[in-house]
């Protein structure tokens, strides 16, 4: 995992860096938490021990189990985890710890050659996820409809492969777009309306207070498949 590029709700971890950046600027952290949020994230979606969790950020030291939760309550305040309902980390009393958010990862080694032409202008986007079998057609559709209209949205039941598809297909389109494509997940949303403020909010850090009259303007097709 050392060489491992980690993306999740607005951040990107790099392991090999050791660096934490939320919308492409450093979060300060120490270096327990990060070790903690590496732990975590190495094994997300699963309930870490909190044993083995002292036993990897602390090999060899005997720590109390209030240090361990000290520098989890740091990392939850430094990721904004439980605010505008956005989750990262569980806490699975007598048990230990879980990495809860959607993750996508690439590595360094395997693909730094193809993906530094694309990350200079664009907002990190993360690793074509999988191969996929069968959906040309359905990248082709959604292509047209972008062009056409700029704003689509892909509906489907979960699990299905929505999130690939639309990686492959920005990755695809990634050269037609000079301002460049930039990627937001809104996979921690649980609030209606949460997910449009949110956006916004992000468009407006990159693109600047007229971004929210232009995407008002805007109608929203849908893509269904």
């Amino acid at each position: 995992m050392k060489d491992d590029v980690i993306f999740f709700g607005c951040f990107r971890l790099s392991v090999a860096e050791r660096l934490l950046e939320q919308n492409g600027s450093p979060v300060k952290l120490s270096g327990r938490a990060l070790d903690i949020l590496v732990a975590l994230v190495e094994h997300a979606g699963e309930i870490v021990d909190k044993r083995d969790l002292i036993a990897q950020v602390w090999p060899g030291v005997t720590v109390e189990e209030n240090s361990l939760r000290f520098h989890v309550a740091a990392l939850r305040r430094a990721l904004g985890d439980g605010e505008a309902g956005a989750r990262y980390l569980a806490t699975f009393p007598g048990r230990g710890y879980c990495f809860v958010a959607p993750i996508s990862r690439s590595n360094i080694s395997r693909q730094a050659a193809i993906e530094i032409p694309v990350r200079a202008r664009s907002g990190k986007l993360p690793a074509r996820l999988t191969r996929m079998i069968g959906r040309a057609d359905t990248i082709q559709e959604i292509s047209k409809q972008l062009n056409a209209d700029r704003f689509v949205t892909i509906v489907g039941p979960g699990g299905i492969g929505k999130t690939t598809v639309a990686v492959s297909l920005v990755h695809s389109l990634a050269e037609e777009f000079e301002d460049g494509i930039y990627f937001l997940t809104s996979g921690l949303s649980t609030t209606p309306g949460w997910c449009l403020g949110w956006s916004l909010q992000h468009l407006e850090s990159w693109f600047g207070p007229t971004i929210q009259r232009q995407v008002s303007s805007r109608s929203c097709n849908r893509s269904e498949y």
